[in-house]
């Protein structure tokens, strides 16, 4: 018999991608699987759309709440309590998928029991289902090639390397979670600065001092539209606010390393340091192209290597 898994489909407002979302879990090629159908209190006809699917043989849940939670991670959490499978796969709401999806993210958990979580590669599409780009751009700075095959890593040096630097996992749709690993950091931790970022933090907590898995292979179709976390993003705060949340969750991922303490602790902090420095730099730099430069170099009296770098800048755009 092959491993249950536990699909959780949140949604909140997202009728418009609702069926597309859907028929992508429920045509999946590996058959043992159980649907978790949540709704947070939407306004739009997505309730209406859920019940439909509410008796289909491979629903195992279909929960509609009477009051909005207030909160994705809620939910994660609700469905993560109901599921019954060895595996869990958070399959967002405006999001799609190949068929074969699935099948393709079991293949690392086959070959080696240390994995704890696989992901693939995923398509950028806008609300037509139309293909913009690809998310393999978002990594595209790192070593030639470096996402451009499968692997089998360990998590200390997947951190080290990439995920300390910046969430290199951009969706959760694109992952599969074994779920024996996801109980120990249940329920999940979310403060107000994790608003758009919180999944980068479970994937740190997730991955140190184990192994995961990732497919080259374009299997996800991670969605770009009005509502997105990424749009929301753009318009409910401002770029200052964004950086200081960011800062604020660097923070934490630090912290959580070092409970974790892997053998290349000191190797990721100095990583983590250069990635601050970075932030600090984007902020700064954001300032001065705004015409607020004594702003911008007051940030980094204190990082003089930086200020050096944007002072130069300053010069030799005030020319």
């Amino acid at each position: 018999m092959l491993p249950l898994i536990s699909v959780i489909v949140p949604n909140y407002n997202h009728s418009a991608f609702l069926k597309d979302r859907l028929e992508s879990v429920y045509k999946q090629s590996y058959p043992n699987i159980e649907v978790i159908l949540l709704d947070d209190r939407s306004t739009d006809n997505s309730r209406e759309l859920l019940l439909k699917y509410k008796n289909n043989s491979k629903t195992s849940h279909c929960v509609l709440n009477e009051t909005n939670s207030g909160s994705t991670f809620k939910q994660w959490n609700k469905g993560i309590s109901l599921a019954k499978g060895d595996y869990i796969w958070i399959a967002e709401s405006d999001d799609y998928c190949d068929e074969n999806f699935l099948e393709s993210l079991m293949v690392p958990f086959i070959k080696d029991p240390e994995v704890v979580l696989t992901y693939c590669q995923s398509y950028r599409v806008n609300s037509e289902n139309k293909i913009t780009g690809n998310w393999i751009t978002h990594t595209s700075h790192f070593e030639q090639h470096a996402f451009g095959k499968p692997f089998i890593m360990y998590g200390n040096e997947f951190i080290e390397n990439y995920l300390i630097h910046k969430n290199v996992i951009p969706n959760v749709s694109a992952v599969l979670f074994k779920k024996e690993e996801l109980l120990k950091i249940i329920p999940l931790n979310f403060q107000p600065y994790m608003k758009y970022n919180a999944d980068w933090f479970y994937y740190i907590q997730l991955t140190c001092n184990a192994k995961l898995g990732f497919i080259a292979q374009s299997l996800n179709y991670f969605r770009y539209h009005e509502s997105s976390v990424i749009a929301k993003a753009n318009i409910e705060s401002g770029w200052l606010k964004i950086y200081k949340m960011e800062l604020q969750l660097r923070e934490a991922i630090m912290d959580s390393i070092k409970e974790c303490n892997p053998a290349n602790l000191k190797n990721i902090n100095e990583q983590s340091k250069k990635g601050n420095d970075q932030l600090y730099y984007i902020m700064a730099l954001k300032f001065v192209n705004n015409g607020r430069k004594f702003r911008g170099i007051a940030m980094l009296l204190n990082k003089p290597l930086l200020l050096k770098k944007l002072l130069s800048h300053i010069i030799s755009k005030y020319k």
